[in-house]
């Protein structure tokens, strides 16, 4: 008898010791996790549709003088919003085309101005006029975490400029088609 009243006594005692450890107290507390995903999108605005159309026509060209096509158009703007996983880490935008255009002395150029209107951050920095082809060019470097704002006036704007320094010979081919090329934008790491 006297064994199983120890065994009561210590069954007893171990309860109360768990007893004890197994109340609330004043404080408790959790974790709480925020997961920050890395954002990459990229946008092209315009108030009259994101294609453009140079429609070559010359109408102060007298005749007997030279046929000179010089166009611009910068009705196009560049959006963004950047979330970078890092300090320090940054992307680039990179602009190229589906196709070549197979007109000789026919140049197609792009720049994208310095940002202006809304937005805040680490915004890209311009670089120098390229020549959209198949090869991927870079019009912006630096992102950072940053976003330009949303529509046109907001942004980088992209101007457009198409000339032509060739034969006249050269534009026989082309009298009466119609040359379209894609331009793909491209954000990266």
């Amino acid at each position: 008898m006297l064994k199983f009243s120890k065994h009561i006594i210590l069954l007893l005692w171990l309860s109360s010791i768990c007893f004890l450890f197994a109340q609330d107290a004043n404080t408790s507390s959790h974790n709480l996790t925020i997961v920050f995903p890395e954002i990459a999108l990229i946008d092209i605005e315009s108030t009259e549709g994101v294609d453009i159309s140079f429609e070559i026509d010359n109408p102060d060209v007298e005749a007997g003088e030279s046929f000179q096509i010089h166009e611009q158009n910068d009705d196009l703007w560049l959006n963004y919003t950047s979330l970078v996983s890092q300090s320090g880490a940054s992307r680039s935008i990179s602009v190229h085309t589906n196709s070549n255009l197979e007109v000789p002395g026919l140049a197609i150029s792009l720049i994208a101005s310095a940002h202006s209107g809304a937005g805040d951050g680490d915004l890209g920095i311009p670089t120098e006029t390229v020549m959209p082809s198949q090869t991927p060019s870079y019009i912006l470097t630096g992102i950072g975490t940053a976003f330009t704002g949303d529509g046109t006036s907001n942004g980088h704007k992209l101007t457009y400029k198409l000339d032509y320094e060739g034969n006249m010979t050269d534009l026989e081919s082309m009298s009466g088609e119609v040359a379209t090329v894609i331009v793909i934008y491209t954000i990266t790491d």
